[in-house]
């Protein structure tokens, strides 16, 4: 009797350890199971708070970008239309400057140059008169043959002097108009065609210049409004966690 029942005692010390056993070891592994759900929750908290703040900084540096991007355009607008102005102003100057030299200057420079033509013309015909005059004076009296032969050499040296101013003030008035009214006018309107060159080339870079910072302002919003939108997104992951 005795050695059957120490081994049912025997028997039931097993079965009780067998069954008390993954209970309690399933106790000790829950607290190590749920310290590291916890560990992996304060990661994940961590990483989600550090996207936070590269979100909020991308909003914050996208927004300073955009208020550089329209001070850079207002002020490249600024220098083109000022550029555009100036282009303005020389072919202005330059046309009126033309216009001057071709309804004024010439007919006065012409005028001018007729009148002294006039005067030398009238030079030569009172020097050839007064010549006259002397040498009829000079056949009919009798004067000195020294005096004579200066007065009539003065005479002579004053009419050839005359006759060649004429011929200079001729040939000064066909230069005048053969060549330096053209070469003048040539220079004239070749300034007013390089203004007008310059002005449509500044007219041309103050377009692109509009298109350019255009561009450039869209990119920025839509940068911005990228920024914002992420940042937008990322406050709902954030607060969980928080």
């Amino acid at each position: 009797m005795k050695p059957t029942t120490l081994s049912l005692i025997a028997l039931a010390a097993l079965g009780l350890s067998s069954c008390v056993g993954p209970s309690v070891r399933a106790e000790r592994a829950a607290p190590a199971e749920s310290n590291a759900a916890r560990n992996d929750s304060k990661g994940d908290s961590k990483s989600d708070e550090a996207a936070q703040r590269k979100k909020q900084r991308d909003f914050a540096y996208a927004q300073l970008a955009l208020e550089s991007a329209k001070l850079d355009a207002e002020n490249d607008l600024r220098s083109g239309e000022r550029g555009v102005a100036a282009a303005e102003r020389e072919l202005e100057a330059a046309e009126r400057e033309l216009d001057h030299f071709q309804k004024n200057v010439k007919a006065l420079e012409v005028d001018e140059r007729a009148l002294a033509v006039e005067r030398s013309k009238q030079n030569v015909v009172e020097a050839a008169e007064e010549l006259a005059e002397l040498e009829a004076m000079y056949a009919q009296e009798d004067f000195a043959k020294t005096t004579k032969e200066l007065v009539m050499t003065r005479g002579r040296t004053r009419l050839e002097m005359s006759r060649r101013d004429l011929a200079l003030a001729e040939r000064r008035a066909r230069f005048l108009v053969e060549f330096e009214h053209a070469k003048r006018a040539r220079e004239f309107e070749e300034r007013v065609t390089k203004a007008r060159n310059a002005l449509e080339e500044a007219r041309a870079r103050l377009t692109k210049q509009k298109l350019d910072k255009r561009l450039s302002l869209l990119k920025s919003e839509h940068a911005l409004e990228d920024a914002q939108r992420a940042l937008d997104e990322a406050k709902p992951a954030a607060q969980p966690g928080a």
